[in-house]
């Protein structure tokens, strides 16, 4: 897929985002769920002395994750108030805030003076960037030599056709055609002047048992009780299931783990 000039969407106003996050009230946005996180950080080599940046935090379900597994510190930006403002509650519900703290920024522009991080993580966030090399040329920067860059982020299995295309585009979002080839991916991250150590695709899923995964029991029978008595959220809930199902020789989501080169 070619580097896209323009964002095609934005997460804080992408009808898919607003409806799993403000209709639903789901907690984990990015494809695969917490199992897609837990696979790629195994991978990164985290310790407790770390600091790390989670580039669109979203409500921060991440961000906590990383701080309880590995006892680092994390800081979280994304562009969304209201998903900053759960991600702060969460924190101090799951007894995190010691270790994460949360910023209103946009990863376009962000830049925190006198801070060199161990690592960063993007999920579901850099296919909402205007020009996604160079947003992950500038996270590199702010990452220490031998630090990593660990990523989640929607893509195509292989070249998608035009209809295929309309399909993703009107269920999902436009940003979503804004995935790249898993192979273009790791060709971006490498044109970013980073090794990529490990690179794997997935299927997405958005069905019971991945609701159960990610959001726990009593978030997943409300979301099911939702969904019975409110026709919007079933109708729009079983198209994404449908999507997911029907492109699934297309559309997925990948794994990248990298590491900047000690010069």
């Amino acid at each position: 897929m070619q580097e896209q000039t323009s964002c095609v969407c934005e997460p804080e106003t992408c009808d898919t985002f607003q409806f799993m996050s403000k209709k639903l009230r789901m907690q984990v946005l990015h494809p695969g769920g917490l199992q897609a996180t837990r696979l790629m950080t195994e991978k990164c080599e985290i310790s407790s002395n770390m600091i790390i940046l989670d580039a669109g935090c979203g409500s921060g379900s991440s961000s906590i994750f990383l701080a309880k597994q590995y006892g680092c510190r994390v800081v979280g930006i994304d562009i969304d108030p209201t998903s900053l403002m759960k991600a702060n509650e969460k924190a101090r519900h799951k007894t995190a805030l010691g270790r994460v703290a949360f910023r209103l920024a946009d990863i376009d522009s962000f830049k925190l003076q006198d801070t060199i991080f161990d690592g960063a993580i993007f999920q579901a966030s850099l296919i909402f960037c205007k020009e996604k090399a160079r947003v992950i040329r500038a996270v590199s920067q702010m990452i220490r030599p031998g630090g990593f860059l660990g990523a989640v982020e929607l893509a195509w299995k292989r070249p998608p056709p035009a209809e295929v295309l309309a399909e993703v585009k009107g269920v999902l979002c436009a940003a979503a055609v804004n995935a790249e080839l898993h192979d273009d991916w790791v060709v971006l991250f490498e044109n970013s002047g980073l090794e990529v150590e490990n690179s794997e695709i997935h299927d997405l899923d958005f069905g019971f048992r991945f609701m159960l995964a990610n959001e726990g029991l009593s978030s997943t029978l409300r979301i099911a009780l939702k969904c019975i008595f409110n026709q919007e959220a079933r109708d729009r809930t079983r198209a994404i299931t449908n999507l997911f199902r029907e492109t699934r020789a297309y559309l997925g989501f990948g794994i990248y783990v990298c590491r900047k080169p000690i010069v």
